[in-house]
C-alpha cells in the first residue's frame, strides 16, 4: 500500500476521524511525513493543535503501528478508502470538504454506481409514508438505482428496506465507527445490509456515536448521490440540513409534499414552495437523471 496512504490512515485513527484535525496536518505536510517526528510543542505551535489534544495524540503516534492497524481492518472486513485512493467515488470527491477515509463494510463497488438516490425524512413517519415511499421508490430501485440513506430511524430505515425487499441495492452512511450500532433497534436491518449491500463511515472502528457527528454525516448522503429525495420532514430537522447540503454541491432537491396541518409535512411543502421538485410519481425523480 502506498506509504502515503498508511501514514494518513495512521493519522486518521490517532484523531479519531476528525476532519478538521487532518485538515490541520495536511495543510502543515500533505504528505504526511513529519507528524510523527513532531514534539508537543511543534503540535502546538507548528500545526496548531490545543494542548490537551497534542498530548494524547503524541503518545499515540508513538503507540500506533499501522501493521496492526491494517491487521485489524482485514479481520474486521473492513476496507478502507482514503481520498487519494482511485476508487473513491468521483461524485464525492467533488464537494467542498469530502472526507479523508471512508471506512467500509459489504459492497464497496456500490460507492462508484450510478444512477444513486438520497432518501432522507422524519424518524416518526406517518402511517402513509410506507405506502407512498415503497411505491415511489421500487420502480427506481428495479431499474437500478442505489438508494443511500443514513440509517436511522423511521424514513431512512424504511428506505433500506425497500431497497432490499426489491432486491436492489443500498448504503447505509453511519455517523460512528463499525463497532458501534445506533440506534440498538437498527441492529437487524444494520446485519442484513453487510451482505451484499454497503455500510460506510468517516469514523474509526472504535468511535462511538455522538450526537454532533450526524450532521456531518448528512454531507456524505448529499455528496455520494446525483439528487436528495425528502420524505416528511419538520420545519427544523435533520433532513433539511442534508437538503442544504445537497444545494451546497450543486445537487438536486426532491421533495414529497404532505398535508398542511400536518407537523411532519411542514418542512416539505416549504421545500416544494422555495422550489424543490415535487414528486408524485417515481417518473418525476427519473426526470432528473440521464441514462
Amino acid at each position: 500500500m502506498n506509504k502515503k496512504i498508511n501514514r494518513l490512515l495512521k493519522l486518521h485513527y490517532c484523531c479519531q476521524g476528525d476532519f478538521q484535525t487532518v485538515k490541520k496536518f495536511y495543510e502543515y505536510d500533505p504528505n504526511f511525513e513529519t507528524y510523527e517526528y513532531l514534539s508537543e510543542y511543534d503540535l502546538q505551535t507548528k500545526v496548531k493543535i490545543p494542548p490537551k489534544k497534542s498530548a494524547q495524540l503524541s503518545q499515540l503516534f508513538q503507540s500506533v503501528k499501522i501493521e496492526n492497524l491494517n491487521q485489524m481492518y482485514k479481520q474486521k472486513g473492513i476496507q478502507c478508502i482514503t481520498v487519494f485512493h482511485d476508487a473513491y467515488p468521483e461524485l464525492l470527491k467533488s464537494i467542498y470538504d469530502p472526507p479523508w477515509v471512508l471506512y467500509c463494510k459489504g459492497n464497496g463497488e456500490l460507492l462508484n454506481h450510478k444512477p444513486t438516490l438520497s432518501v432522507v425524512g422524519t424518524r416518526h413517519p406517518s402511517n402513509l409514508a410506507l405506502h407512498e415511499l415503497n411505491v415511489i421508490l421500487a420502480p427506481l430501485v428495479l431499474q437500478g438505482f442505489v438508494i443511500v440513506s443514513g440509517a436511522a430511524l423511521g424514513i431512512d430505515k424504511m428506505a433500506h428496506e425497500i431497497a432490499m425487499k426489491y432486491i436492489g441495492k443500498t448504503i447505509a452512511v453511519l455517523g460512528y465507527g463499525l463497532d458501534w450500532v445506533y440506534p440498538k433497534s437498527n441492529e437487524g436491518v444494520l446485519k442484513q445490509m453487510k451482505e451484499g449491500q454497503l455500510l460506510v463511515t468517516e469514523y474509526p472502528p472504535y468511535v462511538r456515536p455522538q450526537k454532533w457527528f450526524f450532521p456531518q454525516r448528512n454531507r456524505i448522503i448529499s455528496g455520494l448521490t446525483q439528487a436528495t429525495f425528502v420524505v416528511e420532514a419538520k420545519e427544523q430537522s435533520g433532513s433539511l440540513i442534508t437538503c442544504d447540503l445537497a444545494l451546497q454541491q450543486g445537487r438536486n432537491v426532491l421533495a414529497m409534499p404532505g398535508r398542511i396541518s400536518d407537523e411532519e409535512s411542514k418542512g416539505t411543502n416549504q421545500l416544494i414552495q422555495q422550489g424543490a421538485k415535487l414528486v408524485l410519481s417515481a417518473n418525476d425523480i427519473l426526470e432528473e437523471y440521464l441514462f
